[in-house]
């Protein structure tokens, strides 16, 4: 029998579920706005820039309006713990990948990105079959931040690169590659010893 319980329960679900894919037809627009008006970013927009940091600042919010609502309602699951990573990972290397095509970073942070998301996807499954946890690790939620953050300072560099020089974009896409790749890192050691674990049973 589905009690109203059980209704409540369900919609509290589905919302939670749309506010973290939300994230990715958020990053769509964002890269059309981008590529098409990118002449208008590039000369220094200021209203077109702030347009499309307000997007970027709404890719974000839901990546932490779910996870409160979620353990607010208690609705955390195994099935949320992959949904939220795989909402993170489509739209961010959408976002890198639309600022790559106006050159504003280097197009190999999003094949880094879809590196190190493939690498992790994998231990997540050796995790999963050893019985392990498969939440987010520390290491994946630094490199979130670093790679939110550095997309916004690199998309606002047009406003103000004639006080820095554009130095900043490379600079900061380093950091961005480098963070991405430190974070395979805990999730490998933990795959790794899910494996051992098991082999010493």
């Amino acid at each position: 029998m589905i009690t109203s319980a059980h209704k409540k329960n369900w919609r509290n679900f589905l919302i939670v579920q749309i506010i973290t894919f939300s994230r990715i037809p958020l990053a769509i627009m964002f890269a059309v706005l981008l590529i098409v008006n990118r002449e208008t970013v590039l000369n220094g927009s200021f209203a077109y820039s702030a347009l499309l940091l307000f997007i970027l600042i709404l890719c974000e919010l839901t990546d932490l309006i779910d996870g409160i609502l979620a353990r607010k309602l208690g609705l955390v699951s195994e099935l949320g713990s992959m949904h939220d990573p795989y909402s993170d990972s489509i739209s961010r290397m959408i976002v890198f990948w639309a600022l790559g095509m106006v050159n504003l970073t280097f197009m190999t942070v999003v094949l880094i990105m879809a590196f190190r998301d493939v690498t992790v996807a994998y231990c997540r499954i050796v995790l999963t079959k050893n019985q392990k946890p498969v939440s987010a690790k520390w290491s994946g939620k630094v490199k979130a931040v670093i790679q939110g953050s550095a997309a916004m300072i690199i998309l606002l560099g047009p406003l103000y690169w004639n006080w820095t020089g554009n130095w900043t974009a490379p600079s900061l896409s380093w950091i961005v590659i480098l963070a991405t790749l430190a974070s395979i890192f805990e999730y490998a050691v933990a795959a790794i010893k899910s494996v051992k674990e098991k082999f010493e049973d």
